[in-house]
């Protein structure tokens, strides 16, 4: 009898404590591809990141799951075999030596009830039924169920509402302080408590990774990169020019970023027109929080703006910039992991 291909388990990783699942968001080699250790083969999508996953051993990876797939933590989501062959999966197949993460029994195309999502349907005393479609049930799904129904029971907006009505409402949004409470230990406005940082950004067309705040104003023509961090009750206006952000900045609290003033229409009593001009932050900025940037205004790559500058000009890369109005003031130094902040 010929012994079975030997393979090793690809399983979805436990990225935190709160995920139950992940989501398989894209494949970055083809099936059946040769692949070495260290190799990215996946990215994968928890609640708050997207993280890329390395293969472990050496061999052809064959995929087990579509992209833009959820999957339970440590279910198999791909097979490397030792072979160019795709290998005869076992009902159940063990892990191979050397890996870390744990399997857990899964069968495609069975439903999955997370914990927490359990606990929510118990309390609430619902059946399965209204989520049937779902191959993954999450509390988020239990959480969207229950806002639904309070929101369909509501009265016309002509009456007043009733008090059993206001107390639903008033139940389920308790449940999401709890939740983003105990999740994250934090309470946030409204408008971010209901929403998802991150689907927001993707809306918006902003790049992979990148979350914004549902308190943050947008106008006009706005492009942000990828691994953005855009903080609560900032401005982001292109609406006079554009106004583009690069990757892996993080815009502070109460920033704002305006593509024209009317500073001389003001003091003019309106004869004079409105300034404008386009805004350009480059890649790995940090700008912190209540800084406020004109139009015009183009900042270098690794450059760190001080809080409370207003900001209006063209500043080169690795610059250290503060002031009211704002220069110059020193440089950023890059050495490998570190990052160091040093005035002239």
């Amino acid at each position: 009898m010929t012994a079975p291909t030997p393979y090793r388990i690809v399983s979805a990783p436990r990225m935190g404590t709160n995920d139950d699942v992940v989501r398989v968001l894209r494949w970055l080699v083809d099936d059946g591809q040769r692949v070495e250790p260290a190799t990215l083969v996946l990215i994968v999508e928890t609640t708050k990141a997207s993280v890329e996953v390395e293969a472990e051993s050496a061999g052809y990876l064959f995929r087990l799951v579509d992209p833009d797939t959820e999957v339970p933590v440590g279910a198999p989501v791909a097979v490397v075999s030792d072979t160019p062959s795709r290998p005869a999966l076992e009902t159940e197949p063990s892990r191979g030596a050397g890996d870390r993460l744990k399997t857990v029994p899964y069968q495609p195309g069975s439903q999955l009830v997370t914990r927490s999502a359990r606990v929510l349907i118990e309390q609430h005393g619902l059946s399965l039924e209204p989520f049937a479609a779902l191959s993954v049930v999450r509390a988020s799904d239990v959480e969207d169920y229950l806002a639904t129904q309070a929101v369909a029971a509501a009265p016309s907006p002509l009456r007043a509402p009733s008090p059993p009505i206001y107390r639903d409402v008033q139940e389920m949004l308790s449940l999401l302080r709890a939740r983003m409470q105990g999740k994250f230990d934090r309470h946030v406005p409204i408008g971010t408590l209901l929403g998802d940082r991150w689907q927001l950004a993707k809306e918006h067309g902003f790049g992979e990774g990148t979350s914004i705040y549902d308190e943050c104003l947008i106008k006009g023509t706005v492009r942000v990169g990828s691994h953005c961090w855009i903080g609560p009750y900032t401005i982001l206006d292109g609406q006079n020019a554009p106004l583009v952000i690069g990757d892996w900045v993080d815009i502070g609290s109460g920033t704002q970023l305006y593509t024209h003033d009317s500073i001389e229409r003001a003091l003019t009593g309106g004869r004079a027109p409105l300034a404008t001009g386009p805004i350009t932050i480059g890649n790995y900025c940090f700008i912190a929080p209540m800084v406020a940037i004109g139009p015009g205004t183009t900042i270098g790559e690794h450059s760190f703006v001080a809080a409370g500058s207003y900001v209006q000009g063209r500043f080169k890369p690795y610059s250290y910039i503060a002031g009211n109005p704002a220069r110059k003031v020193g440089t950023v130094e890059i050495d490998g992991d570190r990052a160091r902040i040093r005035r002239s």
